[in-house]
């Protein structure tokens, strides 16, 4: 059995998880001149189970940091081409004053490992292969945790503040007190990526009613293009589905990729790699979303958009928001400002990501799928107003297209 050494490390502020919630807030904390240490449990470049997809919500963060958007990594594309039964319509991304008329693609292994360079460049440390044991607490405050190395070496750290951003699961964040809420919607995704010679061009292919049989599910497919030629393939199903407990994240790929024209050779001859899935906590579902000395940001507080399953852009701007209030509690010396968080967030996106638990839920009755998909999809006009609101773009100006059908729906369905 190898032996185990134990140390103790101060800092100002612990980071749990180096995905892009952890990265963004580490770069920002780190902007500050402060302290910051990332530990990550895996070594990058790793796996994450995602679709790649960066909105132009995710490219605005991404300016923030200082990020070169014209990297020839990065795959652009311009809009949705949205595929039904009845229909194929392309949408291109709004042109707005407060975001870019196009998004963004890149495998979220050289996605996340660029993030984490980019912050440990602006003076942030990153421990990789280092496990946050269990967080430490005095008087009912997180004051840091246990970390361990892949060499079960285990380091005391002693943080003023920590940020949970270690996933749906953040068994970190459990630990003290935080729990998913069941009365939030949670989707199931799966992904696999091919080589094919087909190539979407600049957008992302979206199939908004998946079939199994003649049983319309209620989720959606993809097919997404990267820089070095391959493809993501994926779907994805919610679980206010009234019989999503018999189906799986497979079977929802399965029906997926069968659904495809044979002419576009998905299938296991041009597979490269294995199918992963993974969860998608959505609408708030982790509470609370900060306890004393800790905050969590991303995935660990359940911050996926319910209307289209968006996760990176929320997270980065989660991150940023945590580091910023961090970083003024700490100049101030008042600690109670970086629990503001919560109150920001909700502000932030309380309206918004109620109506769209109200909308997953009322989307997984399958008549108002079929009525969604049947009538709603051919009109145009409607599909633009929900290219806005689903991408949660506006441009901030009175009588906005995504406000007016924001209104429209809380006039039908009232955020709960």
């Amino acid at each position: 059995m190898a032996s185990s050494t134990s140390q103790q490390l101060d800092v100002d502020v612990l980071i749990v998880g180096a995905g892009p919630g952890g990265s963004t807030a580490a770069y920002h904390l780190a902007r500050h001149g402060l302290n910051v240490l990332m530990v990550e449990k895996a070594a990058f470049p790793r796996e994450k189970v995602c679709g790649d997809g960066l909105t132009p919500r995710a490219v605005v963060q991404l300016r923030r940091l200082g990020i070169d958007t014209d990297d020839p990594r990065f795959e652009r594309h311009g809009g949705l081409r949205i595929y039904s039964r009845r229909v194929t319509m392309e949408l291109p991304w709004p042109d707005l004053d407060d975001f870019p008329p196009f998004g963004l693609m890149m495998t979220r292994s050289e996605f996340d490992e660029l993030l984490a360079r980019h912050a440990e460049k602006a003076g942030a440390r990153l421990m990789e292969r280092t496990e946050a044991v269990a967080p430490i607490q005095d008087d009912g405050w997180v004051t840091g945790a246990r970390i361990k190395s892949e060499q079960d070496d285990e380091t005391t750290v002693r943080a003023r503040f920590v940020i949970a951003a270690d996933g749906s699961s953040s068994r970190f964040a459990s630990q003290a007190g935080v729990r998913r809420d069941p009365a939030k919607p949670l989707g199931i995704a799966a992904r696999r990526y091919y080589r094919v010679e087909r190539r979407p061009g600049p957008w992302l292919e979206v199939w908004m009613d998946l079939h199994e049989g003649d049983t319309i599910l209620p989720g959606y497919g993809w097919l997404f293009p990267l820089a070095d030629g391959s493809i993501n393939v994926g779907a994805g199903l919610l679980n206010t589905f009234r019989d999503f407990k018999d189906l799986s994240a497979q079977r929802v790929f399965d029906a997926f990729w069968r659904m495809l024209p044979s002419e576009w050779n998905v299938n296991e001859a041009s597979a490269d790699g294995r199918v992963l899935s993974g969860p998608l906590p959505m609408g708030f579902s982790r509470t609370p979303p900060a306890v004393p000395g800790m905050l969590l940001v991303g995935d660990a507080a359940g911050m996926v958009n319910p209307f289209n399953g968006e996760g990176i852009a929320y997270a980065m701007e989660n991150g940023e928001l945590a580091a910023e209030l961090i970083h003024e509690a700490l100049v101030k010396d008042r600690p109670g400002i970086a629990h503001l968080y919560p109150t920001e967030l909700r502000e932030r996106y309380g309206r918004y990501y109620g109506i769209g638990s109200v909308f997953v839920r009322a989307i997984g009755h399958p008549p108002v799928m079929r009525a969604l998909t049947e009538y709603g999809l051919p009109q145009e006009w409607l599909m633009r107003f929900m290219l806005r609101l689903m991408g949660n773009l506006t441009d901030g100006r009175k009588g906005d297209a995504r406000d007016k059908v924001m209104y429209a729906l809380e006039r039908i369905v009232p955020a709960s």
